[in-house]
């Protein structure tokens, strides 16, 4: 049997209470992290093959770090957006975890963070990627990256294109293998069912887009995704210090906004149930691009406002419908975008883009649940999530009776002292009664 660790916060294949994951923040402060593993999870589980939750947050022993080479036999790493400034210090912790270990070490799906129109040229974050690099190359064959913009900036570092590193896009998009759910795309109007997605720290017109769109469309759903607003909507936990500089006029930032009094916020602590939820919309559209990656693999068509660079790249890779987040005016239609966007694109290419993974993944001795003709032989994933009852979708606080508000606090105050983080101990415990 192969022991494979996993870089996530969380196993896919475990039902897990909600209070312990948004206490714990086990999506890694974003539920679009859980997609990776997920899909990974999936490929990956043969009937030869045990997977185990694996975290970079942490300090590692010698002592922990020889369990590690003597119990298991390689470590996958999927990331995001790591080539980031904000991200120096975490990659340097990677790095130095990865030097250590003697198995090897994988790295599915890595990116560059940039603005529009911006390069990266930090010095020392330069310095920081190429260590990384050449860390992990000691222990793989090559390394997946999310687009063309991550691998511009690899070539300025000095690595090659096809040797040390070659671009596979987003490990989620092949959830699927060589398919993509299909569904015939609707005409959107004022009576479609939608959801929605934001970044809070996004510009005003940005924020004043949705908000028309939400009023032009009123049978939507907004999704928090950061775990500071989960828990801002799931029991009135206020945003840490210096989550958001400014907080953008119709943004819901507040536990009691009316969105939230008539139940249009909704989030989500595993994937089948964030699946489910998307799959019954007609539309999904904002600026988070796993929110909308998610709509994909529920089979409903999306839309991206992209405002970075690192989204950019797998909208692009991946021909996701999109526009710049700086090209919306005062006038900018949902109706109007959705009318012209080609949303058939995404199907154009995608099962080469699904074998140059499986190329990918072979190359770095992986196996998977598809035959050569991208079939699947079998798929024990499958079995384990059909006979998983996992928790429905999170619904906000302010919903509640009063009695049912209580009880979430009381459950919260238990995981505080239970898990002891000092910061949300006090916050949970100030709660107004």
């Amino acid at each position: 049997m192969k022991r494979i660790l996993i870089r996530t916060g969380m196993l896919p294949l475990a039902a897990y209470n909600p209070m312990d994951v948004i206490y714990n923040n086990m999506i890694g402060s974003n539920i679009g992290n859980m997609l990776f593993p997920y899909s990974i999870s999936r490929t990956l589980m043969t009937e030869e093959v045990q997977l185990f939750p694996f975290s970079t947050e942490k300090s590692y022993s010698a002592a922990e770090i020889h369990r590690i080479n003597e119990t298991y036999d390689c470590l996958i790493l999927p990331f995001a957006n790591a080539f980031r400034i904000s991200f120096i210090e975490d990659l340097k912790k990677v790095t130095d975890v990865v030097k250590k270990l003697k198995i090897p070490c994988i790295v599915v799906g890595v990116g560059a963070q940039a603005r529009i129109g911006k390069r990266l040229e930090n010095k020392e974050l330069a310095e920081v990627v190429q260590a990384f690099m050449k860390a992990v190359l000691e222990k793989s064959a090559i390394v997946g990256l999310r687009g063309e913009f991550t691998a511009d900036y690899l070539r300025q570092l000095g690595f090659r294109e096809e040797k040390d590193f070659t671009v596979i896009g987003c490990p989620s998009m092949y959830l699927y293998g060589k398919d993509l759910p299909r569904r015939d795309v609707q005409e959107l109007t004022p009576d479609s069912s939608v959801s929605t997605n934001a970044k809070i720290s996004l510009s005003q017109k940005f924020h004043d887009f949705m908000y028309r769109s939400r009023e032009a469309i009123p049978n939507y759903h907004y999704v928090p995704q950061v775990i500071e607003e989960i828990r801002r909507m799931y029991v009135n936990c206020p945003y840490r210090e210096g989550f958001v500089k400014k907080i953008p006029k119709h943004f819901p930032a507040a536990y009691d906004d009316p969105l939230y009094r008539q139940g249009k916020g909704i989030s989500f602590v595993n994937v089948p149930s964030w699946l489910e939820y998307l799959s019954k919309k007609d539309f999904s559209f904002g600026s988070r691009i796993h929110g909308n990656i998610a709509s994909i693999l529920s089979g409903t068509p999306c839309y991206i406002i992209v405002s970075d660079l690192r989204i950019k790249e797998l909208a692009d890779y991946h021909h996701i419908p999109y526009m710049l987040e700086k090209d919306l005016k005062g006038n900018t239609s949902i109706f109007d975008l959705h009318s012209r966007a080609d949303f058939s694109a995404i199907y154009q290419g995608h099962e080469k883009r699904f074998f140059h993974y499986l190329e990918f993944l072979s190359m770095n001795g992986l196996e998977t649940i598809y035959d050569k003709n991208g079939n699947v032989k079998c798929c024990p994933f499958d079995g384990v999530i059909n006979s998983t009852v996992f928790a429905p979708p999170l619904s906000a606080y302010v919903t509640l009776t009063k009695r049912e508000q209580a009880k979430r606090k009381r459950h919260m105050r238990m995981a505080a002292r239970i898990f002891g983080k000092v910061y949300y101990y006090y916050q949970f415990n100030h709660i107004k009664r």
